[in-house]
């Protein structure tokens, strides 16, 4: 099986890092598939990521406009791993906040 994980290997069954059994992500936009430990997503984020067409590094989009237009605009919640363009957020945010940073769909 190809995807994000083709370096570490493994499957559900197996992730050959931890050699512990682990559900994988699959990005509904491509399909390629990862370990949430092999993308450090660690705690909830790894449960979060698997209840929601979840996307990859490279197919993100904003989930307000649903462009990948701006890249550099693009924040990504540390609790679900959703991506929002700051101008698109209500209210906008001007800068990158430091450290980390939840959606206002997490803070409900």
């Amino acid at each position: 099986s190809s995807g994000i994980n083709a370096e570490y290997g493994g499957d559900n069954s197996k992730n050959k890092t931890t050699s512990l059994p682990e559900e994988m992500v699959s990005c509904v936009d491509c399909g390629r598939s990862a370990h949430p430990s092999c993308l450090q997503f660690e705690g909830q984020l790894a449960e979060t990521v698997k209840r929601y067409n979840w996307q990859c590094l490279e197919c993100k989009s904003c989930s307000v406009c649903g462009t990948s237009d701006n890249d550099d605009q693009l924040l990504f919640c540390d609790e679900c791993d959703r991506g929002f363009h700051m101008y698109c957020l209500t209210p906008k945010i001007e800068r990158p906040p430091e450290g980390s940073w939840v959606c206002h769909m997490c803070k409900k």
